[in-house]
């Protein structure tokens, strides 16, 4: 059975033959246009594209597959968003939603954006904030889902594993090669104190080299944090998801990670499964997650 998602992703790669240039079309990474393209590719048992390292360009079986699909997916786009009475009015939906800063800009900010494409009648508010604040106002009814690595203890509280991420220990290109023979190793955290940190280093180094550890620094941006591990020639220990594009770029290298990764929630209160809507919408962002894995 193919998926709706990769043949509107096929369509738009077709027309710009840029696999970056698509992703930003579609609000999503390059990563996963090339995974959806690979599966299509796969499901239909033919290359659709030619690919070298310069250049994207159509296979005859793509570039007929274009002729005959193009139009048909720019047309069922246009019935879904302008069919008011259809599938669109179900999602006329007011959300309000926490998350973790980069997590939710990185990871679920392009699912949302998504879902307002297709149900334009549709509200959704994100707010960017700490694990411990999203647990709490999911807890108390203030938000109707949160985005979160650590779960509330809370019985009335429900959670749903929709993602992985895995810890990463990076470090400036100049400190990566040598970073074990230094008499110090300085690190920045995301806080003050920063048990994610700590956690990770309690797994990789041994109990004589955690004496080296030294806090130059913590400040809640991971982008910040990427920047001070430059310019200080320091290490941080952070979700591989929100360092891959300073390390694909050559600003930062990893120098350790976790083996096992680390799972990432949706969660919300036990009431707000009772609105179907809503749950409509819990069920399009598992649904979401679940196939970009």
């Amino acid at each position: 059975m193919l998926n709706w998602n990769y043949l509107e992703t096929f369509v738009a790669l077709s027309e710009n033959l840029s696999f970056s240039e698509t992703a930003k079309l579609l609000n999503t990474a390059q990563p996963v246009i090339s995974r959806q393209i690979k599966i299509l590719e796969e499901n239909l048992g033919y290359a659709l594209f030619l690919r070298s390292k310069k250049n994207v360009a159509l296979s005859p079986e793509g570039l007929e597959l274009k002729r005959k699909l193009g139009p048909l997916v720019e047309e069922i786009k246009r019935v879904l968003i302008s069919d008011r009475s259809g599938l669109t009015s179900l999602f006329k939906i007011n959300i309000r939603m926490g998350s973790m800063y980069e997590a939710g800009e990185l990871l679920l900010l392009p699912k949302i954006s998504h879902f307002l494409e297709v149900h334009p009648e549709s509200t959704i508010h994100l707010s960017l904030m700490s694990t411990f604040l999203v647990n709490e106002q999911v807890a108390k009814g203030l938000l109707d889902f949160g985005f979160v690595y650590e779960l509330s203890d809370r019985k009335t509280v429900k959670a749903f594993p929709v993602t992985q991420d895995v810890p990463v220990m990076i470090a400036d290109k100049k400190t990566a090669s040598q970073w074990r023979k230094q008499e110090s190793y300085k690190f920045i955290g995301y806080r003050e104190n920063d048990l994610y940190l700590k956690g990770f280093l309690e797994r990789h180094l041994t109990k004589a080299e955690r004496t080296k550890v030294r806090y130059l620094s913590s400040v809640n941006s991971h982008k910040a944090i990427i920047d001070l591990v430059r310019k200080q020639h320091g290490m941080a220990v952070m979700p591989r998801t929100s360092v891959q594009q300073a390390v694909d770029k050559g600003y930062v290298e990893i120098v350790e990670h976790d083996k096992k990764p680390q799972t990432l929630y949706l969660v919300c209160h036990e009431q707000i499964l009772i609105d179907k809507r809503k749950k409509a919408f819990l069920d399009y962002l598992i649904k979401e997650f679940k196939e970009q894995t």
